[in-house]
């Protein structure tokens, strides 16, 4: 998870240290087009991002890319969503 959040600090400049800072990477991908759906149930966390250039990515616990907690999910979500947008995919 450290590695991941650095990675997210040198991308995004936002030092992510709780769900607060995580949030406003859900903010970043609204203001970009994404719609994203956050889902937990017993047994199932997943985090879901859809743009009507691109379609739907996500991260799931159990399935790849996988993750274990929300913050995680939201944190490759944005990754993802930032790399289509620097290989200008959206």
């Amino acid at each position: 998870m450290e590695e991941l959040i650095k990675e997210v600090q040198e991308k995004f400049g936002i030092e992510v240290k709780g769900m607060d800072d995580a949030w406003r990477l859900v903010e970043w991908l609204e203001e970009r087009g994404w719609v994203v759906y956050i889902i937990t149930a017993r047994g199932r966390k997943q985090v879901d991002a859809w743009h009507s250039s691109y379609g739907t990515l996500f991260a799931q616990f159990g399935e790849t890319p996988n993750f274990s907690s929300i913050l995680e999910g939201i944190l490759r979500v944005a990754l993802l969503a930032k790399k289509l947008e620097e290989e200008g995919v959206v």
